[in-house]
């Protein structure tokens, strides 16, 4: 028997537990399911029951498998020291495995896969069952694995462990238990990150659209309340940091409309509103505090954006046209740094009103829970774009007039003050470079790479939810709503 490595989606959690021969690893397997059943139910898979060793750290002379939820028992391996590895197949046993993983139910919370070895390591084995397995798309896939061949068995899976538990590990049941517990967080985040993101596309796509005063204001807010409202249940209340960076990730993957400044704005806002928790806590004060620089922030992101790409040239255009209302038409206009802080004070209240009264409400009112649901079932969408089309769609922001404007008004007031052509030039120089260093950068963002990078980097969590949330944009029903833990 041979497996190649599957096309079917993996599961969301992919765990292994390694270890050498008699290490411990079906123990620990079974404790797991033991823990999940009293908490979670049913748990599917399968444990190998060993039979006597001549060794310690040798295989044992036959094995059982074990089927967690019915608890039926079968013969699974016998020694053969005529073949390599030397093991026989019990035949009856596959057909009854091939039979399981046929009939998984789909979004299992739990499935426990013991044990891959070298058979495994060359696609043989329990790899056959993997492309069923994995088109269950359970919730927690853990499989025991063999030390030395995680390296090999990530290749057949077509996938990297998210975890790895060490059967050794004395702490290695909490591990695997906090795993479980946390899966249950992360999804939830993703949840609500992949709501935000749709929300961000559609609501502020319509809002630009019919040029909607305070649109910003608007967005920000709505931003700031979806954070209030995952945040409730999690044990680590900061984690909310990255719905607004699952929100910013799918907005990359929008096929059309400005993407530069909103990205930069929920980026920018969820880190202002994760501060303020760390710091404050997770309380009315911290969470009050974090609404308010969100909403200080949506104000004057475009300012300081426009400074980044006109530099002094900004303020000095600012304080040239007071200069010119003061002495044709004597009207004294307020310094810019008082213009701009009236402005930012008052979103930020009204910002800090708005997330006061999410979390007073602890959960989404009724017209957003429905936005919510109808954003996690979202019509397919492109998974990806070609990086032509990514580009494309990147330099779109060069043909709106709204792009050109702050150039076309600074430049306009320095030629109309005396300021010299070649003041203008450069102006425009800068401008230009400045823009299409942050229009590339956008081009660049690819979701799934960043999904990758956090996994390869031991962040499963946050992977786990981008991926999800990505999935779901793509129209992925089968796995959009896990059980929540």
């Amino acid at each position: 028997m041979s497996a190649t490595p599957p096309d079917a989606p993996p599961p969301g959690l992919l765990i292994a537990v390694t270890g050498p021969p008699g290490s411990g690893k079906t123990r620990l397997l079974a404790e797991l399911a033991a823990w999940h059943g009293t908490r979670h139910g049913r748990t599917e898979g399968f444990v190998a029951v060993a039979g006597p060793r001549a060794e310690p750290r040798e295989g044992a002379a036959e094995y059982h498998l074990q089927f967690l939820a019915t608890g039926e028992e079968l013969p699974w391996l016998v020694r053969d020291p005529g073949l390599a590895p030397p093991y026989r197949f019990e035949e009856p046993t596959f057909e009854r495995l091939r039979a399981w993983a046929r009939d998984l139910p789909a979004a299992s919370p739990l499935v426990v896969l013991d044990e891959f070895s070298r058979f495994e390591a060359r696609g043989a084995g329990l790899m056959e069952l993997w492309p069923a397995v994995g088109a269950a798309r359970p919730q927690i896939v853990v499989v025991a694995v063999r030390s030395g061949l995680e390296s090999a068995i990530e290749q057949r899976l077509g996938r990297p462990f998210d975890l790895r538990a060490d059967a050794t590990d004395a702490d290695a049941l909490a591990t695997l238990q906090a795993a479980c517990a946390e899966y249950g967080e992360w999804t939830r985040i993703g949840l609500f990150g992949g709501a935000s993101g749709g929300i961000e596309t559609t609501v502020g796509t319509a809002l630009h659209v019919a040029k909607v005063p305070l649109r910003g204001l608007a967005l920000a807010s709505l931003q700031g309340a979806m954070m209030t409202f995952a945040g409730f249940g999690l044990r680590q209340p900061s984690r909310v940091v990255w719905v607004p960076f699952i929100s910013a990730g799918l907005k990359a993957l929008s096929p059309g409309g400005s993407r530069l400044r909103p990205m930069l704005a929920i980026a920018v806002q969820g880190g202002l509103y994760g501060l303020a928790v760390e710091l404050a806590g997770w309380n009315l004060a911290g969470v009050a505090l974090g609404g308010a620089l969100v909403g200080a922030w949506s104000a004057l992101q475009g300012v300081a954006l426009q400074y980044v790409a006109l530099g002094g040239e900004l303020a000095r255009a600012y304080d040239a046209v007071v200069l010119w209302l003061a002495q044709r038409w004597h009207v004294a206009a307020p310094g810019l740094p008082w213009l701009l802080g009236a402005w930012a004070g008052l979103h930020a209240l009204v910002a800090a009103g708005v997330v006061t009264a999410a979390w007073r409400l602890r959960a989404p009112p009724r017209w957003l829970q429905e936005r919510v649901e109808r954003e996690t079932r979202r019509a397919p969408a492109p998974a990806g774009e070609a990086a032509p089309r990514r580009r494309r769609h990147a330099l779109r922001d060069l043909s709106r007039w709204q792009f050109w404007l702050p150039l076309l008004v600074v430049g306009a007031i320095m030629l109309a003050s005396g300021r010299s052509l070649e003041a203008m030039a450069w102006l425009v120089l800068r401008f230009l470079a400045v823009s299409m260093v942050l229009l590339s950068l956008v081009s660049l963002v690819r979701p799934a790479r960043w999904a990758d990078r956090l996994r390869r980097h031991g962040w499963w969590g946050p992977a786990l939810a981008l991926s999800g949330a990505i999935r779901r944009r793509d129209g992925d029903g089968a796995a959009a709503r896990p059980e929540s833990r």
